[in-house]
Formats: structure tokens, sequence, C-alpha cells
């Protein structure tokens, strides 16, 4: 739920409460980092109200004074106030660790943002230091400041890497099996397309079409093509712009799943992707949006094999332009399941490369592939879109599922490719429903706040960077001081603080563009196996395509803004969750290597000590205490010795060696 309007006679406002480690509270708009009001810990209890919570809060009309005569609060500090009212509870259920105290029983939250829970119903057995779920049945209120209820789940000894795991999956309230009755209905599927699914489709089984993925991705849901821009429109199809007035050099066909084909509006598979709202992967498995018989089976675009697809074919100038776009149903069968490593040995050395043996015709496509990617990426630099550096982190696990290594994988020219094509595909069905006047859930980033600028320009000030403060911020405003850092020591420092400035990208009904990638009119269209959103834009298309999109039977396919807002906590949800494994992952592997001694880099200072990454990927804080008289620099190598594990807290302290 977002911020609503203050009431100027009351005011009153709603939003999300965030509780600090400190006991302190703010009172947070939706979708962004913005705090709109401060709650002390003394109101906080009178309340009631707990950290995740929706509130109804309103602003104190007068505020607390120092002796000074200054207000208790720092100058960027949010004006004090009160929640008068919690409209909805985010955590009927608690996870953490079973205490006893004397003849009491309580259970210690894992976010230590939230209050203990005292038992006083069914225990399930369960034992003091044991990884349990509560059901909360008392929350608090006046006379009696914490939270009471029963052990519905037992997950295994605190600690414990598979307690700890489940511990996450529950914390964020995801789903780890599907009902019986969602499998039945995955199982019904077809196993291969029919003759009779091909009718009216565009045949694509002839043509040069491959996927590009990870080695070890199994829902294949975009493929890509590229062709020469010549022949006329085909029958069936949408149509935009006409080519002959800027000559087009390349046509990029974008292949995606026909996922909607699968899932019916309303029927069981539907319902309950719509409560999954996304696919979340986890060091250490998939909890998908869909039964792997659909994400995995009929709707992922297998080599050899024919799929049925939704296809954006966009004619493309020499400047990266697209001068005309085509939409149709297709049927594809892609002749490679290609992946990132094996081409960008092509894109970086041509189609003479050494590495796998490629079918006939793929590595010159690879090639003219790059020419235009490279085209494409000129252009959305030039229009100021940021580009944030930050290589992909991921847990290398041995036969049992241990970690032995977290490794960071950085951008290559292929990943580069496809994130230029996808970027250009969701604009340019973006543009197309917006043109033809549709609703539908569009990605929205919309642009920093005042304060979160003010914070920003006072952090990098003394490091030489200068955030304009006389107008509106720009893309290109920021885009040049990601520039200006390039290769510099301070790069990862500078990325992170214009990050933390810009708000959380959100889903919308209304077109509110996209700050970060400086595009007006942006949307997710290119994986409906793994995003609620993406399907929902492929029944709007289908919908267009059929001639339908006016019709009183399409009413039910219009999405809504309490929709966007779930699929937003949903992502929000699993990318917590997905960070939160990875940081289990590395503290498991630091449990190992106790006691080593060796040289890693220095990646974060800060006054209370400084972060330190092995070469294995360990991370762990060297306290400044410990530091003595050493000046570390963000960069520098610094030998260390692993000297303590919380695997509950996920935390590894070094000491220098």
């Amino acid at each position: 739920m977002g911020e609503r309007p203050v009431n100027p006679s009351s005011n009153e406002t709603t939003g999300r409460l965030a509780v600090r480690r400190d006991g302190r509270a703010v009172v947070i708009a939706d979708g962004s980092r913005r705090p709109v009001l401060a709650v002390s810990p003394d109101r906080l209890a009178a309340s009631g109200a707990m950290h995740g919570d929706t509130v109804v809060a309103r602003r104190l009309r007068r505020q607390k004074r120092l002796a000074s005569g200054s207000t208790s609060s720092a100058p960027d500090d949010p004006p004090s106030g009160e929640v008068i009212r919690v409209l909805e509870r985010a955590n009927p259920t608690v996870v953490g660790t079973l205490r006893q105290s004397g003849r009491d029983r309580w259970v210690d939250p894992d976010d230590r943002r939230l209050p203990a829970v005292a038992v006083r119903g069914a225990d399930l057995g369960a034992s003091a230091g044991e990884k349990v779920v509560v059901a909360v049945a008392t929350f608090p209120r006046p006379g009696r400041p914490e939270p009471a209820g029963s052990i519905v789940e037992r997950l295994g000894t605190s600690g414990d890497p598979d307690a700890e795991t489940l511990a996450i999956i529950r914390s964020y309230g995801l789903r780890e099996t599907f009902p019986e009755e969602v499998l039945a209905e995955a199982e019904r599927l077809p196993r291969e397309v029919a003759p009779a699914e091909r009718e009216g489709r565009l045949d694509l089984t002839g043509e040069v079409v491959f996927t590009i993925d990870d080695a070890d991705a199994r829902d294949l849901d975009d493929a890509v093509s590229l062709s020469r821009p010549d022949g006329p429109p085909a029958a069936g199809a949408a149509r935009k712009g006409r080519s002959d007035k800027n000559p087009a050099a390349w046509r990029l066909g974008v292949h995606i799943a026909d996922v909607a084909r699968y899932v019916p509006p309303g029927s069981t598979l539907d319902k309950e992707a719509r409560e999954r709202g996304t696919s979340v992967y986890l060091v250490d498995r998939v909890l998908p949006m869909f039964p792997p018989r659909l994400s995995n089976g009929i709707a992922s675009l297998h080599p050899g094999v024919d799929r049925l697809t939704l296809s954006v074919f966009m004619d493309v100038d020499a400047g990266g332009r697209v001068v005309a776009h085509e939409l149709r149903r297709s049927v594809i069968r892609t002749v490679a399941r290609l992946t990132y490593d094996e081409v960008a040995v092509v894109l970086e050395q041509g189609e003479g490369a050494s590495g796998p043996a490629l079918p006939v015709g793929v590595a010159g496509v690879l090639v003219e592939m790059g020419r235009l990617a490279a085209c494409l990426r000129r252009r959305r630099m030039d229009r100021g879109s940021l580009d944030f550096d930050f290589p992909e982190e991921k847990a290398e696990l041995d036969g049992q599922g241990h970690p032995v290594a977290i490794v960071r994988r950085p951008r290559n020219p292929a990943t580069q490719l496809i994130e230029e094509f996808m970027i250009l595909a969701n604009e340019t069905v973006a543009d197309h429903l917006l043109w033809a006047g549709l609703p539908f859930i569009s990605r929205a980033h919309e642009e920093p706040f005042h304060d979160d600028l003010v914070a920003l320009r006072e952090q990098l000030a003394p490091l030489g960077y200068r955030v304009p403060s006389d107008r509106r911020p720009r893309p290109a405003d920021l885009q040049a001081i990601l520039k200006a850092a390039r290769g510099r020591p301070e790069e990862g420092v500078v990325q992170k603080a214009l990050l933390r400035a810009l708000p959380l990208a959100k889903y919308s009904v209304e077109p509110l563009g996209h700050f970060a990638l400086a595009s007006p009119n942006y949307l997710h269209f290119t994986s409906p196996i793994r995003r609620y959103p993406d399907l929902t834009v492929h029944r709007q298309l289908g919908a267009v395509l059929a001639g339908t999109a006016r019709d009183a039977d399409n009413r039910g396919l219009v999405p809504t803004a309490a929709l966007a807002a779930a699929n937003s906590r949903s992502e929000r949800a699993a990318e917590k969750a997905e960070a939160e494994t990875l940081r289990l992952a590395r503290t498991e592997l630091a449990r190992a290597c106790l006691g080593w001694v060796e040289e890693g880099e220095i990646v974060d200072v800060f006054d209370f000590g400084v972060f330190v990454r092995l070469a294995n990927g360990v991370e762990g804080l060297v306290p400044a205490r410990e530091l003595g008289r050493t000046a570390p620099k963000l960069g520098g190598m610094m030998r260390v010795q692993v000297a303590r594990v919380d695997m509950t807290k996920r935390h590894v302290d070094l000491l220098p060696a």
C-alpha cells in the first residue's frame, strides 16, 4: 500500500512501519526508502505496532526541544509522529529460536527488529535452541507489550544450515510446494505442440532461432533471431511504423514463451502463480512460480522441439532506433541452447572462435548481433541510462549442497547483448500498448527524492563528485558520476551510494517511466514463466492480436493497482530471501574456514571497522578497535584470520593476522 496524502486537518498518513535495531522507528512510503515520520520507542510501545505493519500515523504538532532550543532530532531526520492504528499486520507468524527462561518460554525472532514472542499455547514438544515458527495469537497492546502465540512448526537446530534455510523461506512467506490440484492441472497440459496449435501462427521452425542463458538454467523463456528487414508485413500481425521512411539495418526478433496459452485467467495454475508473483532463486533450490511440468516442460524453449511463442520483431536503423515493429503469435524450434560463456567467446574472438561447435550460421548471426547490441547500448547511454556494473555473486556447491566458494561473475558481452535485446523488447511492447490506449502493469522507476539527493550530495562531495542541486535530477547527471568513478578505488562506494539514493523500482498501473534506464515507458514482457506481471502483459497482447482488447470479455484481464502492489511486494520478498541465503552460504563457508589466515581485499570501510573479502568469497568484519593505527584503504589488501562465526546472525568476525 502506497503512502496516502496527509490529511491537512488531521496530519494523518499511511505507510509501512520500519523499526530500527536501536528501538526507534520510521513510517516509510511504500516503494521507497524515504521516511515520512519518526516514532520514538515509547510511543511505538504504546501503539502496539510491530516492524513491517501497515499503519496510520500522524505528525506531532509540537516537537520536543532540547535545552539549547534545537529540536531533538537531526536536521535530516523526518518529523516526529505517532502511530494511531494498525491497518494490516505484517507478521502473523514469526520465525526464531526457542528460549527457556525459568518457567517461561520465548521465541527470539531471527529478525531482531521484532519483539520476542511468548509461547502461551502449543509448543509441539520443541526444545530450547530449536528453530521454530510461532503463530502470533495476540499482538502487543497497552499494558501487555509482548506478543504471544503457539508454535506451529519445528525447523531443526538453530545454526544448522538446513534449518536456517527453511527459516528464511518461512520468514518471507515463500511457497515451498504446490497444492495437489495445481500439480494435477499442470499434468494435464500437453507434452508437445499439436498440429492444430500451429494454425494461425507464424511458422519460424526453419529459422535460425536460439536461446542464450546460464549453463544451469532450466526455464528457457526467451529466444532471439536476427535477419535483414525486408518483406511485407505478415497477415494477422499487429504492426506500427514504416521502415521505408528510415531504412533499417536489422530486424531483431525476440520470441517469448506463450505461457498465457497454457494458463487461462482464473485457472488453478493462474491463482497459484498470482499468489506467488515470482520465481525465487535461492542458493540451493528454486521455488518456481509454475510447477516444473510447465516451467521446464511445454513452456520452456528447449532446442529441437516445437514451442508456442509470442514474437516481437523490431526493425532497427543504424542509429539504434526502432523504426517499425510487428507482434505475432508464432511457433519456433530453437536450433541451439547457448550459454553466456559460449557466446562471449564468439563475440570476443569472431566467427572463427575456438570452442564448442555451433550449428551452421549461428556464429555469423552472433557476430552481427554483437554489432546491433553495441549500437543499442550506445543509444541507451547517449540518453543518460545508468549502468551499474555490479558483478553477480553465486555460491558454488558440492555434491551434498554445501558451499565451496562464493564466486563473482562479472558481466560479459553475452549478458550485455541479451540485456540490450530484452530492454528493447520491453520498451517496444510498452509503447505498443500505450499507443493502443490499453491499460497494463508498467515497470516504474521514479526519480530520486530531494532528501535522498541531499544525502548523496553530502556523501560524494568529499570524494570530489558533484550532484547538481539547482534543478530536478536527470539520469545523465548520475550517469556522469558513474563514468567519472569508473576504474577508481572509490568506484564501489560511489555505485552503492548512487543505488541507495534511488527509489525502489516497482510495478504500477500508471506509465511512470523508468528513471535508471532513462526510458519514458517501460514494462516487463520477456519472462512470463517466472514473473506474473509479464503474464498479464501477454494476455493484453493476446487480446490485441485477437481483436478483442476492447470487448467486454477482456475486462477481467485489465490489471489493477492492488495486483501491481502485490507483485512489487512479492518481488522484494524474493530478492531479500535470495540475498539472505547467499549470506547464509557465505557464513557456512566461513565456519569451515575457522582459524584460516589469508590475505583478503578490503571491500568496505566504515567508522566501526572494515569488511575484508577472501579469495573463496568469505567476507567478514575487522572491528575498528582491532585495527590499531592501521589506516585501511578501500581496495587495499589485509592479512586476516577467520576468528568467529555466528550462523544465526550470519556474521563473520575477522582479526588482523
